[in-house]
């Protein structure tokens, strides 16, 4: 894996969305959907089930990925990269199946079409659906008890069963005028708007009451119907009804970089996703954005018809004159909701950018050597920082963080648990965790560091040393602090012999620094919560009468924090304990 590719990986978003997985060449061979971007695309490199995905992930050198707002959105726009693309190891998709939609029509007595044909009928379409959730076809036969439309393709002469049942107002016997139509397609437009609670609850009522009367199967039927109504109301902004094509552009500003990304539209389906980062030095965010959409337009030989930007009108107006493209502001509606999902994109861009990632390594290196030069150490290929966390004397816990060349490596960072129940200050816990640490590290004949920072100041550089001159390192491994101000903030390095040297606040070594102590903190801080919170949850699991240790070991390796415990079911928990004890174990945490 190459490194643009393995950053690229460690920051993509837990998001849903679509990634493409493209080859050296930048030829997109495979497009995939997940509700989790970043747990999906690991896994290819975690496991392989079959000769395909091993070839696949053999030729993979580059990843892109659209972040969307749901599963529904995924699936129809994973539909519509496939077969503009034809990825080499997709096959599903190619064929030119799509996601049904529902149609009113445009009839002089119009009817509710279920199809999925874009171009069969004259008419209002909404969708596509292609959830599972959305449960479509139960939802399309709702509609049809609801709205009294026609039910027949021909009319006929005759009232038929439909009219008797009060689901069609039979224009073939009754006369009907237009307004009573279009009311009805009013209030089916509503209805795919989220103007749903009265039929929610009428369905609730019937669910709860199929439920009583032990009829669960027809029961779970409303119960799906209901989550579909709901799946139907998140609206999905990757296909909708439109002849023009349509870029809509976006942007994120971070530092002295913009991030723009432009989402783009043929005839109505969200086709493909072109994105860059403009370096900006003081300058005006609109007119950086003003002349690179000039550039971008200028020469295209596929200009859209629109496109949607939030800018000024002055610059709207410029943008339009030159590259003979309607430039709009959007001010709500769909098209204001799919700019808000670009400037998402836009910042997960900027995120797992290469180039970001390369400047951001440039700036470490200028720091790190900085740091040796300030310090008088030619090798600092290994650097071990300490933090300790605690509230008063409950769940004392310690935390290194390690830095390889510079750089942080999460594999080599250790917790501890503070053993000596009289350790009540600061120097004692450092002390403790410094010395097991390296009496650890000889023993295991593991890499000494060639440097220790502590989050602190004399107090724990002396902490340090002592634990050190223990393990007869105190002339091997020199020691620093970063010591705060009166506001707690990071201020000044301090060394063993109390000389300080302060930190320029604006200087990157400043940054790289504090960097540093803020990751320590963070790590130190998480696992100090994390035995908090393992710490009560075994204590109230501990009043429960009926649970032993090994049984509360097992509901917390299974259930984590008290929230997970709580949503289990007594038939759930009845696995671990018998029911009686289950039950109490509910009603214990429902108090």
């Amino acid at each position: 894996m190459n490194r643009n590719l393995e950053y690229k990986l460690k920051n993509i978003p837990k998001l849903p969305g679509c990634y493409l997985w493209k080859d050296k060449y930048g030829k997109i061979i495979y497009v995939g959907k997940a509700k989790n971007l970043f747990n999906r695309t690991h896994q290819y490199f975690n496991t392989t089930t079959n000769n395909k995905t091993t070839k696949l992930v053999q030729n993979i050198w580059d990843v892109d990925f659209i972040v969307v707002k749901n599963e529904n959105e995924s699936l129809i726009l994973e539909n519509n990269l496939i077969k503009k693309h034809q990825p080499k190891y997709n096959i599903l998709l190619k064929d030119g199946n799509s996601y049904p939609y529902i149609v009113v029509t445009n009839e002089k007595y119009p009817r509710i079409i279920y199809t999925r044909d874009l171009k069969k009928y004259k008419g209002k379409y909404y969708g596509p659906f292609a959830s599972s959730k959305s449960n479509k076809y139960e939802l399309y036969n709702l509609l049809l008890k609801i709205f009294p439309l026609r039910k027949c393709n021909k009319l006929k002469n005759n009232k038929c069963l439909y009219y008797d049942m009060h689901q069609c107002l039979a224009p073939c016997v009754n006369t009907i005028n237009d307004s009573e139509w279009k009311k009805i397609k009013n209030q089916i437009n509503d209805f795919f708007n989220g103007n749903t609670k009265e039929i929610i609850a009428t369905l609730k009522k019937e669910e709860l009451e199929l439920s009583a009367n032990l009829e669960f199967e027809e029961a779970q039927k409303k119960l799906e119907l209901i989550n579909g109504i709901k799946e139907i109301q998140s609206h999905q902004n990757i296909v909708f009804n439109s002849k023009k094509n349509i870029d809509v552009i976006s942007f994120y500003q971070e530092n002295n970089h913009l991030s723009i990304v432009i989402f783009s539209y043929l005839n109505g389906k969200l086709l493909a996703k072109n994105q860059q980062i403009a370096e900006i030095n003081n300058e005006d965010i609109s007119d950086v954005l003003v002349n690179y959409l000039m550039q971008y337009y200028f020469d295209s030989l596929n200009k859209p018809d629109i496109c949607y930007v939030n800018l000024p009108n002055s610059d709207l107006k410029s943008l339009n004159k030159t590259t003979n493209i309607e430039f709009i502001s959007p001010v709500r509606g769909k098209f204001k909701q799919i700019l808000q999902e670009g400037v998402k994109n836009a910042k997960q861009f900027f995120t797992s950018s290469y180039l970001i990632y390369q400047q951001k390594i440039n700036l470490t290196k200028k720091s790190f050597d900085e740091l040796k030069y300030l310090l008088g150490l030619d090798n600092l290929s290994l650097i071990h920082v300490y933090d300790i966390a605690n509230l008063f004397t409950d769940n004392q816990v310690g935390a290194m963080i390690a830095l390889e060349d510079g750089v942080f490596n999460k594999n080599l960072y250790r917790k501890f648990i503070i053993k000596d129940l009289d350790a009540t200050s600061d120097f004692t816990r450092m002390q403790e965790v410094i010395f097991r640490q390296y009496k650890r590290v000889l023993e295991n004949k593991e890499q000494l560091p060639n440097l220790i920072i502590v989050d602190g100041g004399i107090i724990q550089i002396n902490a340090a040393i002592a634990s050190l001159k223990k393990n007869n390192l105190d002339k091997v491994i020199p020691v620093i602090g970063l010591s705060k101000d009166n506001h707690h903030r990071t201020n000044a390095i301090v060394f063993p012999n109390k000389k300080t040297i302060k930190l320029d606040k604006t200087s990157t070594l400043y940054m790289y620094l504090l960097n540093i102590q803020e990751e320590v903190h963070r790590y130190a801080i998480n696992f100090f919560r994390d035995k908090s919170i393992k710490s009560k949850f075994k204590s109230k699991l501990n009043e429960i009468e009926g649970l032993g240790e090994k049984t509360i070991n097992k509901l917390m390796e299974n259930y984590d924090n008290f929230a997970n415990l709580k949503k289990a079911s007594i038939e759930e928990l009845s696995q671990y304990v018998n029911i009686k004890v289950a039950k109490k174990i509910k009603e214990a945490l429902n108090e």
